[in-house]
């Protein structure tokens, strides 16, 4: 039964990824690009304080690790986590990111700090949701980092403010030398050196 739901995702994920690739111009396919975000983002400090003024979406769906469907009233919104990059479906730790980010996340109340539009169209953005345990909010972003489901993309954060960039660059560095989630590995690959070595 979990292999027909294994396979149930991979067939919509499939499905939504070719959408996606038929709007390209011209029907090019081109590897998950990022565009350069269009507008600067909230410090550490400032965000404490306006997090619950940014727009809030309820998550309908998670594609994979980094990508989600969300509705904000009528519309739903594809959105692609911003500044990480999780392991792509069929490559090792992709399925366990998945479904970190669905433990998280999905059909839950969250918070959009948008960073702009990615080639593919899909917005850029820092996710929040309310801490289940104790008051106030997780970033989804970093928090997948620290679980070991993402890495930090740095030639695709520089609209972050430097405390955010060392935030994610230490979070990284922590999972890494305590070989949480991908990390225990030996020497995990990462998404755009596997999407390119397909």
């Amino acid at each position: 039964m979990l292999k027909i739901f294994f396979l149930f995702q991979r067939l919509v994920r499939f499905a939504a990824r070719m959408s996606t690739a038929r709007r390209l111009k011209g029907g090019q396919v081109r590897s998950k690009g990022l565009a350069a975000p269009a507008r600067k983002a909230l410090s550490e400090s400032e965000l404490r304080s306006q997090i619950h003024t940014l727009p809030s979406a309820r998550v309908k769906f998670v594609i994979d690790g980094d990508t989600v469907i969300v509705s904000k009233g009528w519309r739903e919104i594809r959105i692609r986590l911003d500044s990480i990059d999780c392991p792509e479906d069929g490559q090792e730790w992709g399925d366990i990111a998945r479904y970190g980010l669905m433990k998280m996340i999905n059909r839950r109340i969250v918070h959009l700090e948008e960073h702009g539009r990615d080639d593919y169209g899909r917005t850029l953005a820092t996710l929040y949701v309310r801490h289940p345990k104790k008051p106030g909010w997780l970033n989804v972003n970093e928090r997948m980092v620290v679980l070991g489901h993402a890495w930090v993309m740095r030639h695709y954060y520089g609209h972050l403010p430097d405390d955010r960039k060392d935030k994610l660059n230490y979070l990284e560095r922590w999972a890494r030398s305590r070989s949480v989630g991908l990390w225990r590995a030996p020497d995990p690959i990462p998404p755009w050196q596997w999407r390119n070595g397909r």
